[in-house]
C-alpha cells in the first residue's frame, strides 16, 4: 500500500513538473511573439462591384501587432493591417483586431466581432526575427518578419528599440474596418468577405 501511494505520488508530482513545464514554455514563446511583425498571411477579400461583378483581392503584405495583457506573458490582444497595392482594389488597407493565446505551443488567434475568421499556427519556427509555420490543419506556409520587440530584455529578446505603445487599434475598437484608396466616391460596391485563405480552404498549396 505504502509503495501504491509512493507511486501514486511521484506520478502526481511528474504530471506538475510537466504542466508547469509547458506554462514556462508557453511564457516564453509568449514573450518573444510579443511586438511587431510583418510578411505573408494569406489575407484576401471578396468584392462586389454594383453592376454584380465579384472580385478577388490578394494581400500583398500583412502588418500585425501583438501585445500581451497585463501580467501575462501567454495571451493578449493585437491589431493587424492587410495592405494591397494592386491599383485596381478599391481598399488599399484593412485594419482590424484580435485576442491571441499560446497554449500548448500553439498560437491561437481571436477575432473580434469575426470569428469564422479565428485561426491558430502550428508547428512554427519562431526566433527573435522570424515566424514561420503553418495554418491550421493545412499545408500552408505563413512567414513573417520581426519589427521590433515589446520586451526589452535579455536573454529571451534581442532589443530592436522601443516603440510607443500608446497609439494602435487595440482589441476594445470596432472588429475590422477597410481604408479606400481614392475616397469614398471611389467605391461602387461592398466587400462581400473578407478572409485568410488557408483558414477558408481556399489556398491549397
Amino acid at each position: 500500500m505504502k509503495k501504491n501511494y509512493l507511486a501514486l505520488l511521484l506520478g502526481a508530482l511528474t504530471a506538475l513538473a510537466s504542466f508547469t513545464s509547458c506554462t514556462d514554455d508557453d511564457d516564453v514563446k509568449g514573450m518573444v511573439l510579443s511586438g511587431e511583425w510583418q510578411g505573408d498571411f494569406d489575407m484576401y477579400y471578396d468584392y462586389q462591384y454594383s453592376w454584380g461583378d465579384i472580385v478577388t483581392f490578394y494581400a500583398d503584405m500583412t502588418y500585425l501587432e501583438f501585445i500581451p495583457f497585463e501580467y501575462s506573458y501567454d495571451s493578449g490582444y493585437g491589431y493587424q493591417i492587410d495592405f494591397y497595392d494592386d491599383p485596381s482594389s478599391p481598399y488599399d488597407e484593412i485594419y482590424h483586431s484580435f485576442k491571441w493565446e499560446v497554449r500548448y505551443g500553439t498560437i491561437y488567434l481571436y477575432y473580434r466581432g469575426e470569428e469564422e475568421w479565428n485561426t491558430y499556427l502550428r508547428d512554427y519556427h519562431m526566433t527573435n526575427d522570424r515566424l514561420t509555420g503553418y495554418f491550421e490543419n493545412t499545408s500552408n506556409r505563413f512567414s513573417l518578419w520581426k519589427l521590433t520587440d515589446y520586451y526589452d530584455w535579455t536573454p529571451y529578446i534581442n532589443t530592436y528599440g522601443d516603440y510607443n505603445r500608446g497609439y494602435g487599434y487595440g482589441y476594445g475598437s470596432p472588429g475590422y474596418y477597410a481604408k479606400t484608396r481614392g475616397g469614398e466616391e471611389t467605391v461602387s460596391g461592398k466587400i462581400i468577405h473578407y478572409g485568410n485563405l488557408s483558414a477558408d480552404g481556399k489556398k491549397t498549396e
